[in-house]
C-alpha cells in the first residue's frame, strides 16, 4: 500500500511537471507562437511546428447563439451549415442565372411565410394557396440545383489531402477547422478568405430542412434534449443562454436568407474573427500570404454586445418534463464566467463530486446504495456567467427524489467536513491528464490557443491553467462549495415517466 501511494504521488507530480514544462516551453518561445493582426482587425495566432509537413487551420468566430435576438434563434448554427456551400466562385457553374433563381425562390418563400401567419384566408384556402406557391418554389429549386456543384468547397480540399474538415456552434462561438499538407497553405488561404467573406448561402432551404430535422431528432424526440431545453429556460429568465443553440421551431420556420445575411454581415467581420495556424509554416513566408488573401477584406464594425444581466436566484427553481422515458435528474448552480478566479476550484469540485468512478457521488449513488446507474458533473466555463451541472439516471425502481436527497447530502458533507488531500490530488491529476490529452494533437492545441484568446483575451492563459489548479487547497474547495452550492442558487430539472410522477 505504501509502495502504491508512492507510485501515485510520483504519477501526480509527473503529470503536473510535464504539463507545466510543456506549457512553459511554448509560452516563452516566440519563434514557435506569435500573433499577427491585419489592419482590418483580423487576428492570427501562428504556431510553428516542423515535426510533420502538416498544418491545422482553426477559425474562431466570436459569435454564437448568445448573440441572437428574439425570433432569430438558431441562426448561428444554420450559418455554420451554410458556410460549406461555396461562393460566387466556388461551387458555381453559372452564378448570374443561379442568383436570379435564388432571388425568385426567396420571394416565394417569403410569400408562404406571410400566408401562413395571415388571417385573410380560410384554413382550406390557406392550404391551397401555399400548395400552389410550393409547386413553383420546388421547380425553381430544382433548376437552381443544376447550376451549382454540391460541396465543391469540401471536394477541393479532399483532392488536396485535407483531413477533419468540420465545424461546431456553441452559445459563445462558432469554430471551423481543417488540416492540410503544408504545401497547400496558399490554397487554404484562397478558399477560406473567399468562404468567410463572400458567401452566397447556397442550398439555403436544403440546409434549413437539415437543421429542422436535427432539432426534431436531438431535442424534441430525445428525453435529455427535451429536458435540457426546458431546464435552460428555467435557469435563465432573460439571458440568451436560455435559448437552444439549434433554435426554436417557430424561429426556424420563419428563417429567411435576408435574416441570415444581415446577421452574417454584422458578426462575420474581420475584427470578430481569430484564425489559428499551427504546423509546418514559416512566419516570414506566411505573413505575405495572409496579407494577399485576407488583407483587402473591409474592416466592418465590431459587434456591440449589450446583454441583459441575469438576476440572481433567491430560491430553488424547479422544472419537470413528462415523457415516455425512464427518469433523469439534473441540477445546476449559477457560477461566474470563464475569467473569474473561482472557475479553477469549480473545475476541481466537478472532479471530486462526480468526475469518474472515484468521485463521491459515483461511489455513493452507483456503487454503494445503487440508487443511480450513472452520474456526471461538469463546470461550464463560458463567456458569461453560466452553470455548474450535476446529472444522474436513477436505477430501476428508484426515483429522482432519492437521487436529489443523496446529492444534497454529499454537498452538505463537503461544506461541513471539507475534502481530503487524497481527493484533491486525484482531481488535480485527472485535470492535468485532460489538459495533456487535449494538447497532444496539433488541432487540439490550435483550438485551445484560439479559444483562450477569444474568451479570455490572451492565449497564454491556457498555459497558466494548471498553475492555477495546482494552487488550490482543500480549504479553497470547501469555501467554493459553500459560496455557490446553496439551495437559494440552485435549479433542479427532472424527467419523469408518464404515469409515474408523484409516486
Amino acid at each position: 500500500m505504501v509502495f502504491m501511494n508512492k507510485i501515485k504521488i510520483i504519477f501526480v507530480t509527473f503529470i503536473f511537471v510535464t504539463s507545466i514544462c510543456f506549457a512553459s516551453s511554448l509560452s516563452v518561445d516566440e519563434n514557435r507562437i506569435s500573433e499577427y493582426t491585419l489592419p482590418n482587425g483580423l487576428h492570427f495566432i501562428i504556431m510553428e511546428d516542423h515535426t510533420a509537413p502538416v498544418v491545422s487551420f482553426v477559425v474562431i468566430v466570436n459569435t454564437g447563439s448568445s448573440d441572437e435576438k428574439e425570433a432569430e434563434t438558431g441562426i448561428s448554427h444554420l450559418i455554420e451549415h451554410l458556410a460549406f456551400n461555396g461562393t460566387e466562385k466556388i461551387g458555381a457553374t453559372d452564378w448570374r442565372k443561379e442568383k436570379q433563381l435564388i432571388t425568385a425562390m426567396d420571394n416565394l418563400y417569403g410569400e408562404m411565410i406571410s400566408i401562413t401567419h395571415s388571417s385573410n384566408y380560410s384554413p382550406s384556402g390557406k392550404e391551397e394557396k401555399i400548395r400552389q406557391i410550393q409547386e413553383r418554389f420546388d421547380k425553381l429549386k430544382e433548376r437552381a440545383s443544376l447550376l451549382s456543384e454540391p460541396n465543391e468547397f469540401g471536394k477541393i480540399l479532399d483532392r488536396n489531402g485535407a483531413a477533419g474538415l468540420n465545424a461546431y456552434t456553441s452559445n459563445d462561438i462558432t469554430v471551423y477547422w481543417v488540416e492540410l499538407p503544408s504545401n497547400r497553405t496558399e490554397l487554404w488561404a484562397y478558399l477560406e478568405s473567399d468562404r468567410l467573406f463572400n458567401p452566397v448561402f447556397r442550398s439555403f432551404y436544403e440546409e434549413l430542412d437539415v437543421v429542422k430535422e436535427e432539432r426534431r431528432m436531438r431535442t424534441e424526440n430525445t428525453p435529455m434534449g427535451k429536458l435540457m431545453e426546458e431546464f435552460h429556460k428555467t435557469a435563465f429568465t432573460i439571458h440568451p443562454y436560455r435559448n437552444p443553440v439549434i433554435g426554436y421551431t417557430e424561429d426556424l420556420e420563419c428563417m429567411t436568407r435576408t435574416k441570415v445575411q444581415t446577421f452574417y454581415q454584422k458578426h462575420y467581420v474581420p475584427s470578430n474573427i481569430t484564425i489559428v495556424i499551427a504546423g509546418d509554416v514559416n512566419r516570414t513566408n506566411l505573413i505575405p500570404l495572409l496579407n494577399k488573401y485576407f488583407g483587402k477584406i473591409p474592416t466592418g464594425k465590431n459587434p456591440i454586445r449589450d446583454l441583459s444581466v441575469e438576476p440572481p436566484l433567491k430560491e430553488t427553481k424547479r422544472i419537470t418534463v413528462v415523457m415516455d422515458s425512464e427518469p433523469i435528474f439534473l441540477a445546476a448552480f449559477r457560477i461566474p464566467d470563464i475569467n473569474h478566479p473561482d472557475i479553477y476550484p469549480l473545475d476541481i469540485c466537478a472532479e471530486i463530486i462526480a468526475g469518474g468512478r472515484t468521485s463521491r457521488l459515483y461511489r455513493r449513488l452507483v456503487q454503494e446504495e445503487k440508487v443511480a446507474v450513472s452520474v456526471a458533473c461538469w463546470s461550464r466555463s463560458a463567456k458569461y456567467p453560466s452553470l455548474f451541472y450535476i446529472w444522474a439516471i436513477p436505477s430501476k425502481e428508484r426515483t429522482n427524489a432519492e437521487v436529489e436527497k443523496i446529492i444534497l447530502e454529499e454537498i452538505e458533507n463537503i461544506k461541513t467536513e471539507g475534502i481530503t488531500e487524497k481527493e484533491l490530488e486525484g482531481a488535480k491529476a485527472r485535470l492535468s491528464m485532460d489538459v495533456l490529452t487535449t494538447l497532444k494533437t496539433r488541432r487540439g492545441l490550435a483550438e485551445q490557443l484560439g479559444l483562450y484568446y477569444v474568451l479570455t483575451g490572451n492565449w497564454r492563459n491556457m498555459f497558466m491553467y494548471m498553475e492555477h489548479i495546482e494552487s488550490i487547497s482543500a480549504k479553497d474547495i470547501q469555501g467554493t462549495v459553500e459560496k455557490y452550492f446553496g439551495i437559494d442558487n440552485m435549479v433542479i430539472g427532472t424527467l419523469e415517466k408518464k404515469g409515474k410522477q408523484g409516486d
